[in-house]
């Protein structure tokens, strides 16, 4: 294991990548900090909801609705001016902002100001680790990267408890819900399960899931364990632990 930059590790192109997180443990930090790490101008958005509180750690944050779409693209084109960088989400609903319109994103790179656009794709309640539902995620059409993101916490504790959509999960993984902890091998398997971290990955979109929350030396082992056997699936390209 190496240590690299965001974008190095990510193995970005210098612009024009659309960029989808799906998954569970820590995607809107991740979403943040890649963001302030790329160069260029980038907008950061959401398809499906982001707590409100999170949104005090954008540079600027532009409302996004149907009724009042041409004032925020205006919006949008000056906080790139301006900042370089921008959120954009839909209208507050107690503690959450609503997504935007999952045919948004892609529009947005092909504008000539943007170079990167970033989008939270999914949902997971807090949880470190969850399994689609029917609906999830919403990956944007054109997306160039989808990362599938983990937090290694999920083999803390019992399953039921750490896992979002317990009973999907175990479904995928062929196990009974109740009692028992996640394995490596167990994590490894959900996030390349075709209908696990690789649900709704777009034809030609590259993959590189993301494993989270690595602070001990036990943590780093295991970790290891889990990218060794993602690097199995052909369909993940490499493996980041952080």
């Amino acid at each position: 294991m190496s240590n690299y930059t965001l974008p190095t590790a990510f193995n970005l192109q210098p612009q024009n990548e659309l960029i989808a997180f799906v998954g569970g443990g820590g995607k809107t930090s991740l979403l943040f900090a890649l963001g302030a790490a790329l160069p260029g101008r980038r907008i950061l958005t959401t398809t499906t909801r982001i707590f409100a509180a999170q949104m005090s750690r954008a540079e600027a944050v532009v409302f996004f609705t149907a009724e009042d779409a041409k004032s925020a693209e205006i919006k949008i084109e000056k906080s790139l001016d301006q900042l370089g960088a921008c959120l954009v989400v839909g209208a507050v609903e107690e503690e959450k902002a609503r997504g935007v319109a999952p045919e948004l994103p892609s529009r947005w790179l092909a504008r000539p100001d943007v170079d990167f656009v970033l989008v939270e794709a999914d949902g997971s309640r807090m949880r470190p680790i969850k399994a689609p539902a029917a609906h999830e995620p919403v990956i944007p059409a054109g997306t160039t990267l989808v990362v599938p993101v983990v937090g290694i916490d999920a083999l803390d504790g019992r399953f039921s408890q750490l896992t979002h959509r317990p009973e999907i999960a175990a479904e995928l993984l062929g196990q009974a819900v109740s009692g028992g902890r996640l394995s490596v091998d167990d994590v490894a398997r959900l996030l390349a399960h075709p209908r696990g971290g690789l649900k709704g990955v777009p034809d030609g979109a590259r993959v590189v899931p993301f494993i989270n929350k690595v602070e001990k030396a036990v943590q780093l082992s295991a970790a290891r364990h889990v990218a060794q056997k993602l690097l199995q699936t052909p369909r993940i390209e490499r493996v980041i632990i952080g």
